[in-house]
Parts: C-alpha cells; structure tokens; sequence
C-alpha cells in the first residue's frame, strides 16, 4: 500500500513538473524559429523567475510583441497567441496575484 502512495505522489509531481515546461521550452515556445538557443533559454529562465502574475504578464506581452516584430521583418506568419504561461504558473502557485 505504502507502494502505490509513492507511486502515486511520483506520478502526480511528475505532471506538474512536465506541465509548465510544455510552455515554455524548445520550439514550444511561440516565435522559437526566430530566436536562438540563448534566447530561448534567457526567455525560459526569466519567465520561471517572475513572481507576480502582473510582472509575468507585462514580461511575456513584450517578448510577444518582440516576436510579432521580428516576424514581420522575416515576413514569417506565426500561429496566434494561444495559452498563457503565466496564467498556468499562477495555478500551478508558482506565481501570486
């Protein structure tokens, strides 16, 4: 019994741990053609360390818009804004209102 427990609390760590990465790592991020492996990274690590929901959102609207505008100067059609990172972060409770 003991067994599965810790199976179980595994497997849901697991899930919230893979949930937030989905957002925002390699080419699943919007506009990840157009930016470099350090970009990529730096874009990663700086939303990861927001701590408010406010903060978050004014980071990823610029980065956004950064993207939109370097888009049209490659005349690349990106998919539209879908999901929001930092709404996922405030209910995993990485971030607060």
């Amino acid at each position: 019994m003991k067994r599965i427990a810790v199976l179980l609390a595994l497997s849901l760590t697991a899930s919230f741990a893979h949930a937030f990465p989905w957002y925002a790592s390699g080419n699943n991020i919007r506009g990840a053609q157009l930016m470099t492996e350090p970009e990529r990274k730096a874009y990663v690590t700086q939303l990861q360390s927001m701590k408010t929901l406010p903060e978050c959102q004014a980071y990823w609207e610029g980065h956004n818009k950064e993207i939109d505008a370097r888009a049209a100067q490659q005349h690349v059609t990106l998919p539209p804004v879908s999901g929001n990172p930092c709404e996922v972060m405030l209910k995993m409770g990485r971030i607060s209102k």
